[in-house]
């Protein structure tokens, strides 16, 4: 008996493995439920050609009786899987009442079903066909698959280790060292909000704006895919919300535009979204739609009486029958509802109209009875979640003067620093993961998820799951190469509002280190690897800080009503150069570390300094000339290197952005310093 072989199909950057019954991108495998794989495989056999409905009903569900809409199901999910916009697809096409038709050229190897053969040849062959030896086949319309055809393939990948800071870029990719792969620190562009984690805690829906810009519309991911499949196209107004119902299948959201507020809820496997009922608006936000009652009912702010103010309604799915939870004073407006996870009791924040930068957290009882209110301090409240226990609520406030997280006991009492949560979001049924997003100033630039050890316990580790384009610059690998250190600021923001990130040198982890609400940039290791120097503008003129590589003990090294900026470390660790305005024109200065000693290196001029790596010449450049100079470390005169512009010099790269920024003071050119051309 002829022992059965494996095919392994791929198309564009996907492999699918029959025997493995797997589906993997990028060396990552992407869980599909069985039934969907197999109509993936059915149309990897025939593509190009129309497979219809009948077809795929026979050969995935065979003698058992289904529906069309176990087709479409699957159909939905693999498109969500392979990143599939539905308007223009890539890979499935739907023909209208007839079938599907997969898109993509499909190339077919076999592979040895012994796994310690693993190491040898692939072979491949199409039955009605055998192909040249030594060339991959790729599947034409109407031939099938089978076969021996000799199919190899050889990668070869050559990264540098990254030596130099590298210039401003929008989603930059970064060198890193033999053995370290290529990663983009950031993802996509525009706005992310109100993620909301499935009940399964294997997918996140968000509100992204990269497509609609300031509008924003609903999207849904897997945890650790790559591409979100797109649920609504706004074409006017506001999206927010997300809500998962508690089976999965959909996904409320509310949305506000000129002719007000509504709740409307979308399939999460793609499809038309529907209204359920209108909602209040605040801040061109809208409905904050709850499920409850097992998907029966959602909770939704909204006004229930005439002459009342924005409260919150309990909407029953079926019939339409609203019934007022609270019904507050016109003046008076209710919002942000928070479920408990036993699902009796709802936590919201009240605002006064005469007031609205002033919430407090209330608690309801949905058995009955009156809100009992658990903060009043007259401080910004504008999020709050209940911790997993049940007993305390999570709060993000200014009520110490900064934004930070906070708690309170459900049934009141002091509030104290909260410890645990590392921001207020999205909790996972189960306890264990948070999603929620970071922010950089007022715009959220990053989805996060903490992974906790029990529900209620420690935080085992944060790791990134989408990142909005930010304009970073300057990166730098610390000098045992395990971790990068860079300026950020959100796309857009026209180099203003960026602080210091510190991230592993893959790209995962990324930490914000400072907080300024100004402009900091420049970041650089010292040689030991534990302190970061970097240039800060805070509403006054830029000044050298120094901080721990873990972002304690924050200082600034120089002071004055003049600009101190693009530090840099001598190799011996012994001085901070920088370009300082303070003689009228900019010029290179070093700052000796022990003493604090300021002492001007150039006299005709200077930018961007940075010493050889034998220590024994500084390379710097102008503000207001091209090309490159030298000045040796231990004294002496300067020369000019390279007289041309470096912008036409493959040997060079940008030292990065300082706190300047690209608009001040007229400084419209980044100092370009050779590091390897001598």
């Amino acid at each position: 008996m002829t022992e059965q072989k494996g095919l392994i199909f791929r198309f564009a950057e996907f492999e699918v493995q029959e025997r493995e019954f797997c589906l993997v991108r990028g060396g990552e495998t992407i869980p599909v439920e069985p039934k969907a794989f197999r109509v993936l495989l059915f149309l990897l056999r025939n593509p190009h050609r129309l497979v219809t409905k009948d077809e795929l009903l026979d050969a995935v569900w065979q003698e058992t009786s289904v529906s069309e809409n176990s087709l479409t199901r699957s159909i939905a999910l693999l498109r969500r899987l392979l990143g599939e916009d539905t308007r223009e697809p890539r890979f499935i096409a739907t023909v209208p009442t007839v079938g599907y038709r997969f898109l993509a050229d499909v190339m077919v190897s076999e592979e040895r079903p012994d796994p310690s053969l693993a190491g040898s040849a692939t072979t491949s062959e199409d039955l009605s066909q055998r192909p040249k030896e030594g060339r991959p086949r790729y599947l034409k319309p109407g031939l099938a698959v089978g076969g021996v055809v000799l199919f190899a393939i050889l990668v070869t990948v050559a990264v540098r280790h990254l030596r130099t800071p590298a210039g401003r870029r929008s989603g930059h990719t970064l060198s890193v060292s033999p053995g370290m792969r290529s990663v983009a620190l950031a993802s996509v562009s525009g706005g992310l909000r109100d993620p909301a984690l499935s009940p399964d805690a294997r997918e996140i829906a968000y509100v992204w704006d990269g497509e609609n810009p300031e509008r924003g519309d609903v999207y849904v991911q897997l945890i650790g895919g790559e591409k979100p499949l797109r649920l609504t196209h706004a074409a006017s107004g506001f999206s927010c919300c997300t809500s998962w119902s508690p089976d999965g299948r959909l996904i409320a959201f509310g949305h506000c535009d000129d002719r007000g507020g509504a709740v409307f809820v979308v399939p999460a496997l793609g499809g038309p979204q529907r209204k359920l009922g209108d909602a209040t608006c605040l801040y061109g936000e809208g409905g904050w739609p709850v499920w409850v009652d097992d998907g029966r009912s959602l909770i939704v702010v909204g006004s229930c009486k005439p002459g009342a103010g924005r409260g919150i309604v309990l909407l029953t799915l079926a019939t339409g029958e609203k019934r007022c939870l609270t019904a507050p004073p016109v003046d008076v407006g209710d919002w942000r509802p928070t479920l408990s996870p036993n699902q009796k009791t709802l936590a919201f924040l009240r605002m006064r109209r005469s007031n609205a930068s002033v919430s407090d957290i209330y608690a309801l009882s949905l058995s009955g009875g009156k809100p009992r209110q658990l903060t009043n301090e007259s401080k910004s409240i504008w999020g709050l979640m209940w911790a997993a226990d049940g007993q305390r609520i999570i709060f993000s406030s200014s009520r110490g003067g900064l934004a930070a997280i906070w708690q309170v006991k459900a049934t009141g009492g002091a509030i104290e620093r909260e410890t645990l949560y590392p921001e207020v979001g999205s909790l996972s049924a189960d306890g264990r993961r948070l999603v929620y997003v970071r922010e950089i100033g007022s715009r959220p630039t990053t989805i996060s998820q903490a992974n906790l050890s029990a529900p209620g316990g420690t935080v085992l580790g944060v790791k990134s799951l989408i990142s909005s384009a930010n304009e970073s610059d300057s990166p730098q690998l610390s000098p045992d190469g395990a971790q990068i250190v860079y300026g950020s600021a959100p796309a857009g923001f026209g180099g203003w509002g960026g602080e210091i990130w510190k991230s592993d040198a893959d790209g995962g982890d990324p930490v914000q280190l400072t907080f300024f609400t100004g402009h900091a940039g420049t970041p650089r290791w010292s040689p030991d690897g534990k302190s970061i120097a970097f240039d800060n503008r805070n509403g006054s003129p830029s000044q050298i800080y120094v901080m721990d590589a873990d972002a304690r003990n924050q200082r600034s090294l120089t002071s004055g009503n003049y600009d101190h900026v693009v530090p840099s470390w001598s190799r011996d660790g012994r001085f901070i150069y920088f370009a300082s305005n303070q003689t009228g024109a900019f010029e290179v200065w070093k700052h000796e570390w022990a003493t604090g000693q300021e002492v001007q290196v150039t006299h005709h001029g200077g930018f961007g300094p940075l010493e050889s790596y034998d220590g024994k010449t500084l390379y710097y450049s102008q503000i207001d000339g091209a090309g490159i100079w030298t000045i040796p470390v231990a004294g002496g005169h300067p020369v000019l290197r390279l007289p041309e512009s470096p912008a036409h010099s493959g040997a060079y790269v940008r030292a990065g952005s300082s706190s300047l920024g690209s608009q001040s003071h007229g400084l419209t050119r980044w100092a370009d310093v050779a590091l390897h051309a001598f």
